[in-house]
């Protein structure tokens, strides 16, 4: 059995609990007590607290992707939190940015904390054990978001459109189910699962749900 308490999204439908644009989302299996991004500040602890959800028991962290909004609070949790294994592609602690009218904002994690004992480095699949794993590298581009076009990464010195590749997804194996969990869905939530289907040698019935932020909706435009 697999229980999912949203702790920090850009809605709230409770009166009591404050939302803010990021995510923090809290994950119960059989085996593991999890974070999926910590969302960009402590409001992921105010909310936990709330919620009765204990941020020292946790002890897994999966940050989904390198921007502020979903790890700027990472050294919050690593503050009161400091035996959890946090798993985060390296390429996360890149510089990022989004641009406004054509001015470059940082939007990046903070980058000193990345030869912390507790974080571990991801490859593009990785297993963490029977019931999680961890996935990249996807190239796909279909039904691409131009939200992404203002977006950006540091290469080399140079501040280029940002193509993802620090952006990973978690799969919950429960039983003979499994579940996806996504941050932002960058790289487009089509894409994402078409890598799914190839990972898993071109089946998808045992995907039994997709859980995140898919970047379909485009908050200025409310298109």
């Amino acid at each position: 059995m697999i229980r999912i308490i949203q702790l920090v999204e850009n809605t709230s439908s409770a009166a009591k609990l404050k939302s803010k644009h990021g995510l923090c989302t809290y994950i119960e299996t059989s085996n593991h007590k999890i974070l999926f991004d910590v969302g960009p500040t402590s409001l992921f602890m105010e909310n936990a607290r709330k919620l009765g959800v204990d941020i020292n028991a946790i002890d897994t962290v999966i940050i989904s992707h390198g921007h502020s909004d979903h790890g700027g609070a990472l050294s919050k949790f690593m503050a009161v939190n400091k035996t959890a294994k946090i798993y985060i592609r390296e390429s996360a602690f890149d510089r990022h940015y989004t641009k406004v009218a054509g001015v470059p904002f940082s939007a990046s994690i903070n980058n000193s904390l990345r030869n912390k004992q507790q974080i571990i480095f991801t490859s593009n699949e990785y297993v963490i054990d029977d019931e999680l794993a961890l996935f990249s590298n996807v190239t796909g581009r279909k039904l691409y978001s131009k939200a992404n076009d203002k977006l950006f990464a540091k290469k080399n010195g140079k501040i280029v459109l940002d193509r993802f590749e620090h952006e990973q997804y978690l799969v919950i194996t429960d039983g003979n189910k499994q579940i996806m969990i996504t941050g932002c869905s960058h790289n487009g939530i089509v894409n994402i699962i078409e890598k799914y289907t190839e990972i898993n040698d071109g089946r998808i019935d045992k995907l039994a749900c997709v859980l995140g932020g898919f970047h379909l909706f485009n908050p200025i435009s409310k298109k």
